[in-house]
């Protein structure tokens, strides 16, 4: 997957970070402004339209030349500099590789380095994972008894709903 390439090409100064949506050009606060199809190597989104400045620019010059676009993010990346940086995915600690560490550079997959989720401390990052498992243990026990009671006061109502049916009926409950 070429999203360096685009980088390369465009001369983008924007972040560019492949999601699940695709290769994602934009800032710290809107991550997506523009989404290019990773299968297709075509614009799929365009927020905020119409663009001034550097976004305009990567847009026309995208624009002019689609088969070029697609050309790019067809092509494999290649990198100056492979520099170990983990992170986690639930129970699992991953290594990837970046060529410039911390945010907001990108692993060599695409992945933006946020400070609290990748490292070159393998042991820092397992800190972190164990800190996110714990509160989700916390969160998730926490909306299971909310859950829980719930339930014991729709059982409540139910069993009530049919107390006065029977009461209304004659018949029994």
């Amino acid at each position: 997957m070429g999203w360096k390439a685009v980088r390369d090409h465009y001369r983008i100064e924007h972040i560019v970070q492949v999601t699940s949506a695709g290769i994602c050009i934009g800032s710290p606060y809107v991550h997506d402004i523009i989404v290019i199809s990773i299968d297709r190597g075509e614009i799929i989104r365009r927020w905020g339209e119409p663009h001034r400045g550097e976004l305009a620019r990567y847009l026309e010059e995208m624009d002019a030349d689609p088969f070029k676009l697609a050309e790019l993010v067809a092509q494999p990346d290649t990198f100056e500099r492979s520099i170990p940086v983990f992170t986690y995915e639930g129970g699992e600690i991953i290594e990837k590789q970046c060529e410039e560490l911390g945010y907001p550079n990108v692993t060599h997959d695409g992945c933006i380095q946020y400070e609290n989720t990748f490292s070159p401390d393998a042991g820092l990052v397992r800190v972190w994972a164990i800190d996110n498992a714990k509160a989700g243990i916390k969160w998730m026990t926490e909306a299971v008894h909310e859950a829980q009671r719930e339930l014991a006061q729709k059982i409540d109502r139910l069993n009530q709903r049919q107390a006065d049916l029977a009461k209304l009926t004659g018949a029994a409950a």
